[in-house]
């Protein structure tokens, strides 16, 4: 038997999970697919309800996590291969070389003179990075990293640029490094927190995103607001680097639609509420929202949408019909549901909230892990009972379910599934003292004593977190 657990996914989830267990002593693999653990909450401004800063929180964790002697962090990495059963999985783990070694010190002499430019995912492509980066200033692991697919050099064999490692001063960028390598993991529980994507904007034509640079997604937006963000957090618009006097915020693109995700995403109506509220903090005179229905569920929502409202924003029921460009302005047509009549509105910016959708690669890992996928792409996890279970016990948390809850909170909160014995893991286990002493989180609890093939999917999103 295995004292390690597997967490899969290193947003705030998978990091408060990898907290959670190392703290109680044991052992945690955490794989992410990205250069960095962090997920969508490093690049957020604030949270809402509270408008606490979202990486002041979340920093902090990211360092623990990389500190932790009972944390092994695996990032550019995928797990490819999971056989065994209940407390002993063997587990396969494809990760991808970064090409510059621990011994990097962040000094950044090496990306000056990199010659590729490419746009940066994390400020949602509204700045430009270079092929060696690191992802954001907090970021961790926090060695460099080498985007090998736009990269001019192709090890092992091709390497005709040079000038990124004749600039390290301590010469730890490595061009022989193998491009990737295959890792094997014994663990006795599996965590998924895979995490979600959002969906393209630009195939709803009605709204003009890409046919009009004043059109934006809210990651776009939030990047905006964000003071390490491409305008040192200035709201401007990018078509002239003037500030917007109006902006006109979208709820529900692509969410609750049938032609699209028919489920409603639940933190789009916060996170726009809270970025209405920030564009009159920044100045903005006339902010509008139109929604479908305010779903304003958890503690403390209500009273800050009517904060919002009495700062001045204005909430119409309605969704438009088109935006398009109208000289320097939008102009948006859209259905007033609360007069029933069609009306107008000009304004010099647009923010689209785009539903939350499953990430690329979400069915594969789920068959990975022996998990279908629901209707609406997610993963799927069946109710269990106690009776009938001797190797399967999932517990599930999804992208829509309590997604404001503290990191404690959600990494306590679980479903009354089976619970086997903790002989399952051995008396003199780690584990098992830890279970003896009760210094884990109920939840946690219930996934190390099931001792089975736990998967928590925690598809969340990481900025709405409140802690």
């Amino acid at each position: 038997m295995s004292d390690s657990v597997l967490v899969i996914g290193g947003g705030i989830a998978g990091v408060q999970a990898a907290l959670d267990l190392a703290e109680a002593g044991a052992k945690v693999i955490l794989v992410e697919k990205g250069p960095s653990i962090g997920g969508k909450m490093a690049a957020l401004d604030k949270n809402f309800p509270t408008l606490d800063c979202s990486v002041c929180i979340e920093a902090p964790k990211l360092s623990e996590v990389g500190e932790h002697p009972n944390i092994e962090i695996l990032n550019n990495a995928e797990v490819v291969q999971v056989e065994g059963e209940a407390g002993d999985f063997r587990i396969g783990i494809r990760q991808r070389a970064g090409f510059v070694t621990s011994e990097c010190t962040r000094c950044g002499e090496c990306e000056p003179v990199c010659p590729v430019v490419l746009p940066n995912e994390f400020d949602a492509a509204m700045a430009s990075r270079k092929a060696v980066y690191t992802p954001f200033p907090q970021a961790v692991p926090g060695a460099y990293v080498i985007d090998i697919d736009h990269c001019l050099n192709e090890p092992p064999n091709y390497w005709p640029c040079h000038r990124c490692a004749e600039a390290c001063p301590p010469q730890c960028i490595d061009f022989s490094m193998p491009v990737e390598k295959h890792l094997q993991r014994q663990a006795g529980a599996i965590i998924a927190s895979a995490g979600f994507d959002t969906i393209d904007p630009s195939l709803l034509g009605q709204y003009g995103y890409g046919s009009h640079p004043d059109v934006l997604t809210a990651m776009e937006f939030e990047r905006l607001l964000t003071s390490a963000g491409p305008t040192g957090g200035e709201i401007v618009r990018p078509s002239d680097g003037k500030h917007p006097k109006s902006i006109l915020f979208v709820l529900c693109v692509g969410s609750r639609d049938r032609r699209f995700y028919r489920y409603c995403s639940r933190f789009c109506c916060m996170y726009s509420i809270k970025h209405a509220f920030q564009a009159l903090d920044h100045g903005v005179k006339d902010v509008t929202a139109l929604y479908m229905d305010v779903r304003a569920y958890g503690k403390g929502f209500d009273a800050f949408w009517e904060r919002t409202e009495q700062e001045g924003a204005k909430f119409v029921r309605g969704k438009p019909a088109s935006i398009v460009p109208d000289g320097r302005k939008l102009a948006v047509r859209y259905e007033n549901t609360g007069t029933g009549r069609i009306e107008s509105k000009r304004v010099d910016m647009v923010v689209l909230a785009t539903a939350a959708r499953p990430p690329e690669g979400l069915a594969q890992l789920g068959q990975t892990l022996g998990l279908e996928t629901a209707e609406d792409g997610f993963l799927r996890a069946e109710e269990t009972h106690a009776e009938h279970v001797e190797r399967l016990a999932i517990h599930v948390l999804g992208a829509h379910v309590d997604v404001a809850l503290e990191p404690k909170q959600r990494t306590g909160r679980r479903r009354r599934d089976a619970v086997l014995p903790r002989s399952r893991f051995g008396d003199d286990s780690p584990l098992a003292h830890a279970l003896g002493e009760q210094r884990l989180p109920e939840r946690v609890v219930d996934l190390v004593r099931a001792g089975v093939r736990e998967i928590l999917a925690l598809e969340i999103d990481a900025g709405a977190a409140k802690r």
